[in-house]
């Protein structure tokens, strides 16, 4: 029976190596998922960021373009103007 008992223990010492391995490499992976985390994060932030300047200068670009517009109109009724025959 000691014989028994002697083998069981041998076999669990046995397994605990495997198992702190195990452990460390969980450890370790969760550490690198969690630092990738928050790198993810920061661009996250950092592409909403820049996601609102381009709206921003978006509607500055269509604002201009209205102004470009009309002042392009306004130029083709002077044209028009100076070219009619004056009476």
């Amino acid at each position: 029976m000691a014989k028994i008992w002697d083998w069981v223990f041998k076999i669990l010492a046995a397994l605990v190596i495997p198992l702190l391995l195990w452990g460390i490499s969980l450890e370790v992976r969760l550490a690198v998922q969690n630092s990738e985390m928050g790198r993810l994060q920061e661009d996250v932030k950092t592409a909403l960021a820049i996601k609102e300047e381009l709206n921003e200068h978006s509607r500055t670009l269509a604002r201009q373009d209205e102004k470009l517009t009309a002042i392009s109109t306004s130029l083709t009724e002077i044209k028009g103007l100076l070219r009619a025959p004056h009476p």
